[in-house]
């Protein structure tokens, strides 16, 4: 199981992956970034724990824009 944190320009965006990713199963949380970059709006993040192809491949498919990926394996 991959331990995956995106970053979103909003909290819209981020409750949306939220949705889409509990849809797969997987269990995640939403952060507000302390010191968001520039271009990252209002700086959110999804953690997300499962399969990290699988949630980008879910998220690229529903059109989700998000601004930044780690992965942690």
């Amino acid at each position: 199981m991959d331990k995956v944190i995106f970053k979103f320009n909003s909290i819209t965006y981020a409750i949306k992956a939220k949705n889409t990713a509990e849809g797969l199963g997987c269990k995640t949380k939403i952060m507000k970034n302390p010191n968001p970059k520039k271009g990252e709006g209002c700086g959110y993040s999804l953690t997300v724990f499962g399969n990290a192809d699988e949630i980008k491949n879910a998220f690229d498919t529903v059109k989700l824009k998000y601004t930044g990926i780690e992965v942690y394996k």
